[in-house]
């Protein structure tokens, strides 16, 4: 098995989650594909959250 570089890095994700949150967004749950797509979801009110509720955030 080879080793491949890594489509992302913790910086690229901690970037993201500090320019959402001075956005004023609150970062509930955080999704990385295999091509290193970086998606913050966010929660919709104060309700119970479905799955469906949550929206991805792109940066």
């Amino acid at each position: 098995m080879g080793q491949r570089a890594a489509t992302f890095t913790e910086v690229d994700l901690k970037r993201a989650i500090r320019a959402a949150t001075k956005a004023g967004f609150e970062v509930k749950g955080v999704e990385i594909t295999r091509l290193g797509t970086i998606r913050l979801l966010q929660s919709v009110g104060e309700e119970k959250i479905d799955v469906d509720d949550l929206e991805p955030i792109i940066l």
